[in-house]
């Protein structure tokens, strides 16, 4: 065979080596520890806005949907909350300052 032939498929065979064993550890390993972005744990800790509030529970909005949320503190519509915790559909929310 020629030298060059030789020296294509090596490079070949390196090249698939590095894109489908190498590369896919790296990032593994980099994004491994990376916060969820969807499900409920990569809700916590984002901020809504109140829609409506009676008392120890009402409406919020976040994420672009509507949900149930519950509280200790009281909210007028339009204020900024953050999600602490997710309990089903249910939404614990605290003040941003707190």
């Amino acid at each position: 065979m020629n030298t060059w032939l030789i020296t294509l498929l090596v490079c070949l065979l390196v090249y698939e080596v590095v894109e489908h064993v190498i590369l896919p550890l790296i990032w593994a390993v980099r994004y491994r520890k990376r916060k969820s972005a969807c499900g409920s744990s990569g809700m916590i800790g984002k901020k809504c806005v109140v829609k409506e509030w009676n008392g120890s529970s009402g409406k919020v909005w976040v994420g672009g949907e509507l949900w149930h949320a519950t509280s200790q503190y009281s909210f007028k519509p339009g204020a900024e909350t953050t999600i602490q915790d997710i309990k089903g559909l249910e939404l614990k929310v605290s003040p941003n300052d707190v």
